[in-house]
């Protein structure tokens, strides 16, 4: 009984405030909603629209002068002269007034029957006259000369491009004479054709070229006369082998070297002489005309080949020939010679060899 009482005693819930309590629990809730809500819109607000609305910044700048390359190193190079440049000292003003006496000496009094005029009736002094003798003359006369004037063996030429083309095949040095062998001084050449040389100017252009077998020349082409070039020249024909056995094919040069085989081809030579294109060539052999094996080449042919080099030229070469007996020469020989000479306006001499003891 006493349990039942006290569950009696007990209150009971209100229903009136149970309502109340879930009304005040639902409107919290959404108080707090609208609050996140009113958050959020504010935050994007000021994340997304509110710089969008801004102006984009400017960026204002002084203006800036760029000069060119030079411009600027000009104006480097002058500020560093005026740094280490002195002002120059201070001269003092030289008058040529105090150089000068206060006065000046009185002119003498000259009588009239005193004074002359010059005589200008006098004849005119030749300067060419003055020069009469000296080497200044002959200086004078190869400016005024196209081309140079020279005497080669007795033979005189005046030309601008010259080659003189040597024998130098064995028979120039030794021959065999009733089983006894002689020998010959080759220099006598060499001398004459240094002589020819140095008779050169500086307007004129040479070469020398030797031949046996083959030709062999000094340069590839034809080189002013001046001194240098006389020198060396010279130099090289001392310096030609003068032994026998010597040839083309074991010689030095800078020069080309025409190889067509033995004997003692002067059609080779020619050939290697007209290349240069000269005006004049002189040929100093002793006549021997051969192949290899000792096989003449006939007058008629070596005419012929020469004919052929000849032919397109607009003006003909003049080829000279020296004849340098060492031997009793054959008519055949010395016939070919002169028929070279004449044929090609040229002239023919004969010139004892010398022997050497």
């Amino acid at each position: 009984m006493a349990s039942n009482a006290q569950r009696d005693a007990t209150p009971r819930s209100n229903p009136l405030r149970r309502s109340h309590d879930h009304r005040s629990k639902s409107g919290s809730l959404v108080a707090a909603i609208v609050t996140q809500v009113v958050l959020v819109l504010l935050t994007v607000s000021i994340i997304v629209i509110a710089p969008r609305l801004q102006e984009d910044p400017v960026t204002i700048l002084p203006k800036t002068v760029y000069l060119p390359q030079r411009t600027l190193e000009h104006q480097a190079a002058l500020a560093e002269f005026h740094q280490y440049a002195s002002t120059p000292a201070a001269l003092e003003t030289i008058s040529t007034q105090s150089l000068l006496a206060d006065a000046l000496p009185d002119l003498p009094a000259v009588s009239p029957d005193e004074t002359f005029l010059i005589d200008i009736q006098g004849p005119i002094v030749d300067s060419l006259a003055l020069l009469d003798g000296s080497d200044l003359e002959s200086v004078l006369a190869a400016l005024d000369s196209s081309g140079a004037a020279v005497d080669f063996f007795g033979i005189e030429e005046n030309a601008e491009r010259y080659v003189i083309l040597i024998d130098c095949s064995n028979s120039m040095f030794e021959r065999s004479r009733n089983r006894v062998l002689r020998r010959f001084d080759f220099q006598t050449i060499k001398a004459e054709a240094q002589r020819l040389v140095e008779q050169l100017n500086a307007n004129t252009l040479f070469n020398v070229a030797i031949y046996e077998g083959g030709s062999l020349a000094w340069k590839p082409y034809l080189v002013p006369g001046n001194t240098t070039n006389k020198h060396v020249a010279s130099e090289w024909i001392q310096a030609i082998n003068e032994h026998p056995s010597a040839s083309i094919s074991s010689r030095r040069s800078s020069g080309p070297k025409l190889i067509e085989g033995g004997g003692t081809r002067l059609d080779t030579g020619l050939k290697q002489a007209f290349s240069f294109d000269p005006d004049v060539i002189f040929v100093v052999t002793d006549g021997e005309i051969n192949r290899g094996n000792f096989k003449r080449i006939p007058e008629e042919e070596i005419l012929q080949a020469i004919d052929e080099l000849q032919s397109p030229l607009t003006e003909k070469v003049r080829i000279h020939l020296i004849h340098y007996e060492t031997a009793v020469a054959k008519e055949s020989e010395i016939a070919a010679m002169r028929a070279i000479a004449s044929r090609n306006q040229g002239q023919f001499r004969r010139i004892k060899a010398t022997e050497l003891d």
